[in-house]
C-alpha cells in the first residue's frame, strides 16, 4: 500500500501501516475506479481529516474511531478517475490516527512528488485554530489547517507542506507542558524520543509564526506552566531576545542553506506600540545572517482567532513577501 501513496509532513511509516500526527499531514494518491475505502484507527477519536478531490475539498469530514474501522468516503455508480487527498485538518493532541490501508475496485497510483517544500514552526495560528467558527466562541472543533494561511501559501506555490504547530506553544512557556524548542525535533510529537531524521531532504523555505502565547502568559505569573518556566525571572527583552535567537539557531543547524522567514500576527502581538516586533527584529539583526527575514502580518484577530478570510489576507501577505525576495 505504502509504495502507492504519496506523503507529506511528518509520517511515521511502518511495515503496514502509516501514523499521523500533525496538522497538513496528508497522503495522497490517483484512483481509478467505483469506490474509496479507508481503513483507520485513533488513539482518541477526535483527529479530523478533509477529503481533497482534484484538489478541491468537500464537504465530508473524516473522523477515524477508536476501533480500527473501513469508511467508505468516496464512490460513484461509473468509473471515474480523480486525485484524492486526505488531510488532517486539527492538531496532534486531538489524537495520532493508523491508517492500514486504501481500498478500491480499481486502480491506485502514486502522485508525483511536489518540486518545493515549506516548512513551518507556529502556533493555534498556524494550525488554523477555529478558522472555520462563524460564532465567534473560538471553538476548536472548527479547526481546519486545509483553510490556514501556511496551507493557503503552500498551495499557492503548489509546495509540499510541513507544519510543526501546536495550539497554545510558545519558545519559552505554553499553555501546557511543551515549549517549541522541545517539540520541533519529533517525529511523534507525542514522543520525546521520536526524533525526525532532518537529513532526509531539505525545505526550500521555512516560515516561524511563534511567541504570541509567551506573550500573552507573561501576563499570568501566576500560571502553573509560567511558575515552571519563567519561575521568579522577569522575561525582559534580552530574555526574549535570546531564546527566540537560540530557537532560530537550533534550525539553522539543521537547514543551513534554507532561507527563514520570522513572521508575527496576525493577533495582538502586532497590534500598535507592541514591543514583540522589535524583539524579533533586533534577534534578526544580531544574528547577522541574509537568510532570515521579517515580516510582519497586519494585525486583524481582534476578539478571537483568525477567521478563514484573516487567514486568506495573511496568506496574501505572505505570498506577496516570498515572490518580492524571491525567497522560492
Amino acid at each position: 500500500m505504502i509504495e502507492q501513496l504519496t506523503l507529506e509532513g511528518r509520517v511515521g511509516i511502518g511495515s503496514n501501516s502509516i501514523e499521523m500526527y500533525w496538522p497538513g499531514t496528508s497522503v495522497s494518491f490517483h484512483l481509478e475506479g467505483k469506490y474509496l475505502d479507508l481503513q483507520l484507527s485513533d488513539n482518541i477519536g477526535e483527529s479530523e481529516y478533509a477529503l481533497i478531490v482534484d484538489g478541491e475539498e468537500q464537504t465530508l469530514i473524516i473522523r477515524p474511531s477508536i476501533q480500527k474501522s473501513t469508511i467508505r468516503v468516496w464512490e460513484s455508480d461509473h468509473i471515474e478517475k480523480h486525485t484524492f487527498t486526505i488531510y488532517r485538518r486539527n492538531d496532534f493532541s486531538k489524537g495520532t490516527t493508523t491508517l492500514y490501508g486504501v481500498e478500491t475496485d480499481g486502480i491506485l497510483q502514486k502522485t508525483p512528488p511536489k518540486k518545493k517544500w515549506i516548512e513551518f514552526y507556529g502556533n493555534s495560528i498556524t494550525v488554523g485554530y477555529a478558522n472555520e467558527d462563524s460564532t465567534g466562541s473560538d471553538n476548536p472543533l472548527y479547526t481546519n489547517n486545509f483553510k490556514a494561511f501556511s496551507a493557503l501559501t503552500a498551495q499557492h506555490f503548489d509546495a509540499e507542506i510541513s507544519c510543526i504547530a501546536k495550539s497554545g506553544i510558545g519558545i519559552t512557556v505554553s499553555w501546557f507542558d511543551l515549549v517549541m524548542p522541545e517539540l520541533y525535533d519529533r517525529l511523534d510529537p507525542n514522543d520525546s524520543t521520536s526524533k525526525w531524521d532532518f537529513n532526509q531532504k531539505t525545505p526550500d523555505l521555512l516560515v516561524v509564526n511563534l511567541l504570541q502565547n509567551d506573550k500573552w502568559l507573561y501576563l499570568y505569573s501566576d500560571n502553573e506552566n509560567y511558575r515552571k518556566r519563567i519561575g521568579n525571572i522577569a522575561p525582559d527583552k534580552e530574555f526574549i531576545i535570546d531564546n527566540y535567537t537560540s530557537f532560530l539557531n537550533s534550525i539553522i543547524a539543521k537547514y543551513p542553506s534554507t532561507d527563514i522567514i520570522c513572521t508575527l500576527g496576525c493577533m495582538d502581538i502586532v497590534k500598535k506600540d507592541s514591543p514583540w516586533p522589535s524583539y524579533v527584529q533586533e534577534a534578526i539583526l544580531r544574528m547577522d545572517n541574509p537568510q532570515v527575514h521579517f515580516l510582519r502580518m497586519p494585525y486583524l484577530a481582534k476578539a478571537v482567532h483568525p477567521s478563514v478570510k484573516m487567514h486568506q489576507e495573511m496568506a496574501k501577505t505572505l505570498i506577496q513577501f516570498v515572490e518580492k525576495n524571491n525567497l522560492l
